[in-house]
């Protein structure tokens, strides 16, 4: 199978440098002025970077931008957030300028080539001044209903808007926190459809730094450390539960360095993961649709010591797999959405390092879990989880945590849910249960 991008995204070129206000409701969860996540919505999709790819929102005004050659896209929201100080107040929060666009099911979408959201106490506040600027026909002293904001701005009014916006970029904080406000709800309303894969992932028995594990199941993934220079070090490395923190901040003594070179793969901000298909074949099996979930060696941690004699296995995570890229010359390859990636990084440095990598984008669904299920030998023979022969695995060879690794160190298909229907219903009851959805 040839691993291209199903996803027909086409290079958009701007004919006028203008931007139209689109609006959104604010959650009422989180500091930032976000989208309302936890009640399913959906767009703007700032973890996939689209627009009206998941679902249809102001799609009149999106249609229309993209048929007038327009440039960017003004996200406009009323504050509702945990910052009383601004609650009820209008800003503009964040732009894309489009760069590729596509259509789903009749409906236009866009991907930015360029983006940034801000804080909302570095928004850009629609003030009653800045209403009679940006519709100077206004009968209302202030923008008083979101539906109202459908103008279109240019010159010096977009020029002020996207440079104050770019300012104040929060965009990574943005992504962080979209993550970690996702880990919290079930994102399906019925079993998925797609294939399991299991691929084992970060830090293991021959790094220095472990993945930690809580009393209350919740956990830090932590990654290897990078052989080449992606541009991020663990000093980079934020924590999940609290976004705005260090990762190595969890740990008194860290057995690494900050300065370390840090292979961030898998990344759960805009949920990418890439690898060699050369080297891990069974990865060219993945289509559209397919879940690739992640594997990972937990140890428990408390009291600042690590207890490696208890440690785990245990899924912290999947990809819905929805895109794929696998050839440099792609200009997506450098877009927002997939330059997060650590091959991706590690090739921007040094292009001679390609090597015949693969670029895995993950869907809206894709998840890091709040808390670790583990994986152990009770849930192997639960599913069961079979050989590539369809046999039960053999316990008899060594410890349980090394028949795991043995049986789970090549990436490949465990669950089709097309053939064996009960063993993937199995599947995601254990891993519901174990995320404590209601």
């Amino acid at each position: 199978m040839s691993l291209t991008n199903p996803v027909n995204w086409q290079p958009y070129s701007a004919e006028n440098r203008e931007g139209k206000l689109c609006y959104h409701k604010c959650a009422s969860d989180s500091h930032l002025p976000l989208r309302r996540v936890l009640t399913g919505s959906t767009e703007p999709n700032y973890e996939t970077l689209t627009y009206n790819y998941c679902d249809q929102c102001n799609q009149t005004s999106v249609r229309a931008a993209v048929n007038d050659g327009l440039s960017h896209i003004l996200y406009v929201t009323r504050y509702y957030g945990k910052d009383s100080q601004f609650e009820g107040r209008p800003f503009i929060v964040g732009y894309y300028e489009i760069g590729w666009t596509t259509t789903v099911n009749g409906t236009t979408a866009i991907r930015p080539k360029k983006l940034s959201f801000a804080r909302i106490e570095d928004a850009y506040e629609i003030t009653p001044e800045r209403w009679k600027r940006i519709n100077p026909y206004s009968e209302t002293y202030a923008l008083e209903n979101l539906r109202q904001a459908t103008q279109r701005l240019r010159g010096n009014l977009l020029e002020e808007i996207v440079t104050h916006l770019n300012a104040h970029d929060a965009t990574a904080d943005y992504l962080r926190e979209i993550a970690r406000l996702k880990s919290q709800c079930n994102p399906y309303d019925n079993v998925p459809s797609g294939r399991i894969f299991i691929i084992n992932v970060g830090a293991n028995t021959q790094h220095r730094q472990q993945s930690p594990l809580y009393e209350d199941g919740t956990f830090e993934f932590v990654p290897i450390p990078g052989d080449y220079d992606e541009g991020l070090t663990y000093a980079d490395v934020p924590q999940f539960y609290h976004p705005n923190k260090p990762l190595l901040d969890r740990f008194e003594n860290p057995a690494i360095s900050p300065s370390q070179r840090v292979h961030n793969d898998p990344e759960f901000a805009t949920f990418t993961y890439g690898d060699n298909t050369r080297k891990k074949g069974a990865l060219r099996q993945l289509e559209q649709g397919d879940l690739l979930f992640y594997l990972a060696r937990l140890v428990p941690y408390a009291q600042q010591q690590f207890n490696t004699d208890r440690a785990i296995f245990a899924l912290i995570g999947y990809l819905e797999i929805d895109e794929r890229l696998d050839d440099p010359v792609n200009p997506l390859f450098t877009s927002p959405a997939f330059n997060r990636n650590a091959h991706v990084r590690r090739w921007e440095n040094d292009p001679a390092s390609f090597d015949d990598f693969v670029v895995f984008k993950g869907s809206t669904k894709s998840l890091r879990f709040r808390y670790a299920v583990p994986f152990d030998r009770e849930l192997v023979e639960h599913i069961p989880i079979l050989t590539a022969e369809g046999t039960a695995w053999r316990w008899d060879r060594t410890s349980d945590n090394g028949v795991i690794a043995s049986y789970t160190r090549t990436a490949r298909l465990h669950i089709d849910p097309n053939t064996d229907p009960e063993r993937a219903e199995r599947f995601w009851t254990r891993i519901g249960e174990s995320q404590r959805w209601t």
